[in-house]
């Protein structure tokens, strides 16, 4: 049965292609867009940003096709099959933070090797058992985030609408996009709050090394996490 589904979310995940080519192209994008930041005594700026530009492929891997294509499948009746059979939601979830987790380690892995050679980042001197929690974690998060708002609503298509509300809203006012400081004022406490913000600052501490448990972000990325993982469970709808 759970390889079953995890042939299910490979499919659903290859089915819209048009999703991983905006999802991967978008971080390598704004990488050729700021390279020119990467030189001489600038050269730190990319360890900086390493962290905002995988936070951006999660966002959209979690979003535009996880929660998105979950929503649709529910919209056209096509998860009825499912509900018929012993599948849990928890079997589901899982399963898709599985398939989707292995798409975003190979990503970030080419992310770095583009990285490296073209514009010199370093990855000696890391700590990737750190990394490579933090970023499940973080995954794991945004993953949860869509799954409840894919399956909150009874229509689904306002499932959908909120799904692009929220994701443009994360992706805009989080810091993955654009400075916290280039938002307009009477917006940036909600910008500041935000779960990208949270997200890319405990991916930065991992990445460069500092503590964790410096500040409240992985207290904060945990706690939403396990709140999510809940109700994206008890509010999963196949249809």
């Amino acid at each position: 049965m759970i390889l079953g589904m995890l042939k299910y979310h490979l499919l659903m995940l290859v089915r819209e292609p048009a999703n991983m080519f905006f999802g991967f192209g978008l971080p390598f994008l704004n990488l050729f867009l700021m390279s020119g930041n990467f030189d001489g005594e600038n050269a730190e700026a990319l360890d900086l940003m390493f962290p905002m530009f995988i936070t951006i492929a999660i966002l959209v891997l979690c979003f535009t096709d996880s929660a998105l294509s979950h929503a649709s499948s529910r919209q056209i009746k096509f998860l009825r099959r499912l509900q018929m059979t012993p599948v849990k939601s928890s079997t589901y979830l899982i399963t898709g933070i599985l398939i989707r987790l292995g798409v975003i380690l190979t990503f970030s892995g080419l992310f770095s090797v583009v990285a490296t050679t073209a514009f010199g980042l370093s990855l000696a001197n890391r700590n990737w058992f750190m990394i490579l929690g933090v970023l499940t974690l973080v995954f794991a998060m945004f993953y949860f985030i869509g799954m409840f708002l894919a399956n909150v609503f009874k229509n689904p298509r306002t499932s959908q609408s909120f799904l692009n509300i929220i994701f443009w809203l994360f992706l805009l006012l989080g810091n993955a996009f654009m400075p916290i400081d280039a938002i307009p004022e009477i917006l940036r406490v909600v910008s500041a709050n935000t779960p990208t913000v949270y997200a890319i600052e405990l991916l930065q501490s991992a990445w460069i090394g500092t503590g964790l448990l410096e500040g409240h972000s992985f207290i904060v990325v945990a706690g939403i996490t396990v709140v999510f993982g809940v109700l994206s469970a008890k509010f999963f709808k196949y249809e």
